[in-house]
């Protein structure tokens, strides 16, 4: 599906036969497609906003030899061209454009867009809104890597800042705004977090792992970090205390933090369930000990597992 394009002087035939081969241009919303135009890589513009970066990409597409030899080839027909919109400003491929510029094109063809007001979202105010939805979902490009539930996050969080509705159902209809791939649990993840984020503002410090780790390290060093928002991980500690006992090592101490509260109940309720936890292990424990000294036999029986070898076990019977 590659056509070759000269570094130089591309024929009016060459080009005509690959506007004609290029997929439909792809729908976004405040958007409208223009027309196809053959410019010179090193006219566009890829600086915005005082960065040479594309807005919404944590990483962007990896700066590997890969890319350069299939533009080396010329131009995969079967996929989408660089987008820009007036004043040859750069939506999408700017690393493709980078590595044109390396490689000495004087021409390639790229897609115009241009803002249309009729088609835009209740998202859509500014023109960094307009730009940034369309990055987000111009990820079928020749060389681009599809935007990350981490560039959502991080575009969200900024569109969500100074609007009213910062709910996770808004942010849900934002996420559906743009085309991706996401899975339905992970548009809901985005959209939780973004909620979470800013009901949590002023109230609640907001820890991650990594970030309790380091503040664990300097106020209580060689102690355990339990996570409060789920009683899995206070399980987990008591697993260790009780190796501890039975070594006859120190007791174990322990830090507890709650990664996903918004207000301060939710800090307190989770610091005492902890505890509540610890404690009915405890007693559960001592339960099981006592039954087993009186009876001694291990209380468990393992019907088999549920059938999953294809072609090697019945589907009608466990394993």
């Amino acid at each position: 599906m590659f056509i070759e394009i000269p570094k130089s002087g591309v024929s009016e035939e060459t080009k005509l036969r690959i506007e004609s081969a290029l997929p439909e241009p792809k729908v976004y919303a405040g958007w409208q497609f223009k027309e196809y135009k053959w410019i010179n890589p090193q006219e566009l513009n890829t600086k915005h906003n005082g960065y040479t970066d594309n807005t919404v990409r944590r990483g962007g597409t990896p700066d590997n030899e890969s890319l350069e030899e299939l533009l080396r080839r010329g131009l995969d027909t079967s996929k989408l061209t660089i987008s820009i919109c007036p004043e040859n400003n750069v939506i999408n491929g700017f690393t493709r454009v980078q590595k044109l510029i390396q490689i000495g094109y004087s021409e390639w063809i790229v897609a115009l867009y241009d803002r249309d007001e009729d088609c835009r979202t209740e998202f859509q105010r500014e023109f960094i809104d307009y730009l940034d939805d369309m990055r987000l979902g111009a990820n079928q490009g020749d060389g681009s890597t599809p935007a990350t539930v981490e560039d959502f996050l991080e575009i969200g969080k900024k569109r969500f800042a100074k609007r009213k509705d910062q709910s996770s159902l808004a942010v849900e209809r934002w996420v559906h705004s743009i085309p991706h791939s996401f899975s339905k649990k992970q548009v809901e993840g985005i959209a939780n977090n973004i909620f979470k984020h800013y009901k949590r503002q002023g109230v609640v410090e907001k820890l991650n792992r990594d970030e309790a780790e380091k503040l664990v390290d300097v106020l209580a060093p060689e102690s355990e970090l339990v996570n409060t928002k789920s009683a899995t991980y206070a399980i987990r500690l008591f697993n260790k205390i009780a190796k501890a006992k039975i070594d006859n090592a120190p007791p174990v101490d322990f830090v507890t933090f709650h990664s996903d509260a918004t207000t301060h109940k939710e800090v307190d309720d989770g610091r005492r369930a902890v505890i509540k936890v610890l404690d009915e292990l405890h007693s559960q424990y001592l339960a099981y000990a006592e039954a087993y000294y009186k009876n001694s036999t291990k209380w468990w029986n393992n019907l088999g597992a549920l059938p999953q070898k294809i072609d090697h076990e019945d589907p009608n019977k466990l394993a």
